[in-house]
């Protein structure tokens, strides 16, 4: 009569108690998966695959390599150009959000440029005349 009695004790379900049936095996993981990927991995690969280069040809013939990013703008803005209204517009979003970024750096390495020219003259060094 003990042994039922301890017998029934280490089969009872409840509270912390899950069916054996349904008990995590040995070596069995509580997440097969793996833990998901965080949004900053997903933009490194993004980024890993559009700066890998590709090859790509040329109206005349030659064969260029671009970065994938270049090479889907450039897709973006052919297909624009062929009548797709919606890559169309894309394309212009993104070059009126990337172009003035590109201006701003040109101007700041011109202005840093001029302060390096001015710097050397101070110091008695010949620069030659910048032709802008």
């Amino acid at each position: 009569m003990v042994e039922v009695n301890n017998m029934r004790a280490a089969d009872k379900v409840g509270f912390s108690r899950p069916p054996k049936t349904t008990r995590w095996k040995k070596g069995q993981s509580g997440n097969p998966k793996g833990r998901p990927k965080s949004k900053s991995e997903m933009v490194q690969d993004a980024a890993k695959i559009l700066t890998q280069p590709i090859e790509a040809r040329t109206p005349d013939g030659r064969t260029v390599k671009l970065d994938g990013i270049e090479a889907a703008y450039l897709a973006l803005c052919k297909k624009g150009l062929k009548g797709h209204k919606t890559s169309l517009l894309e394309a212009i979003r993104i070059m009126l959000e990337v172009g003035p970024a590109i201006q701003t750096d040109e101007k700041r390495e011109r202005t840093t440029r001029l302060q390096i020219n001015a710097d050397l003259r101070k110091m008695g060094v010949q620069v030659p005349e910048a032709s802008e």
